[in-house]
């Protein structure tokens, strides 16, 4: 009877045992999920987003123009004279956009100026000369961001420049008039840097500089540009500054050795 008492209990312990087992790993499963780590969410990916910023430079010219058959004239047009210095008819288009997706984008800037700048011709007898120029602009190319910490910003860029000019030139002496007329097109190589640094409420400083040409068209093209931003909102954001622009070209007796600058006033779109 004893070892029956004996094994009868030992039968039982052991099933409740096992009846325990189930509820344990049960709370041991309740317990799981709060312990364990969420996984972690996976980054959205980079969506495009578009920039165009119709912008006004007032920009001076100052430098040599000259078209083969004349030699060149020297013009000198201040930044405060420009308003009477543009041909109106057709007007003056100045437009930049970008569009980036994360760190990389592509950029265009395109300037169309038609410009009538007065000047003087050197030699032994005192030359008057007008030069009545078209001229258009278009910057183009990609970059990519390697400085992005919240606060400022850094891209490295390469593309190029691309210039078209239309020149009626008039020269006047004391015994003669000559004039002559011709147009170019070329296309310059360029690299540079942009960035931005943000100021707080809303204020934020841009530059940007670039060069090229290096002999393939123009000896020499580069650019220098700073602003200071005010985002309006978060699809406009309002700027002015400086911007100064410089190209040396010449080929076949067209020669177009120019330094344009002046302040620039801006309004940036976001889409």
């Amino acid at each position: 009877m004893g070892i029956i008492r004996a094994l009868v209990l030992a039968s039982a312990g052991t099933a409740a045992a096992l009846l325990a087992v189930p509820a344990v790993a049960a709370d041991a499963a309740t317990l799981l999920p709060e312990t364990a780590p969420a996984p972690a969410e996976a980054a959205p990916a980079p969506v495009w987003t578009f920039t165009a910023e119709p912008y006004f430079w007032m920009a001076g010219m100052k430098g040599r123009v000259g078209v083969r058959g004349l030699s060149p004239v020297d013009i000198d047009v201040d930044f405060s004279q420009i308003f009477n210095s543009i041909d109106w008819s057709p007007p003056p288009v100045m437009l930049a956009g970008e569009a980036r997706n994360g760190r990389y984008a592509l950029f265009t800037d395109f300037i169309y100026l038609g410009l009538e700048a007065d000047g003087s011709s050197p030699g032994p007898l005192p030359l008057s000369a007008e030069a009545d120029m078209n001229t258009v602009v278009w910057t183009f190319g990609g970059s990519y961001r390697v400085i992005d910490n919240g606060t400022a910003t850094l891209d490295v860029l390469a593309g190029g420049r691309l210039w078209y000019l239309d020149t009626d030139l008039t020269v006047a002496g004391p015994l003669a008039v000559r004039e002559a007329s011709g147009s170019k097109t070329w296309v310059d190589p360029l690299i540079g840097v942009a960035g931005d640094v943000a100021l707080g409420n809303g204020f934020g400083l841009h530059g940007e500089a670039d060069v090229g040409g290096f002999g393939v068209g123009a000896d020499i093209d580069w650019q220098v540009q700073g602003t200071l931003q005010y985002r309006y909102s978060d699809s406009v954001t309002l700027e002015a500054g400086y911007r100064y622009l410089a190209v040396d070209y010449e080929d076949d007796g067209f020669v177009f050795d120019i330094a344009m600058q002046g302040p620039i006033i801006g309004a940036r779109f976001r889409f």
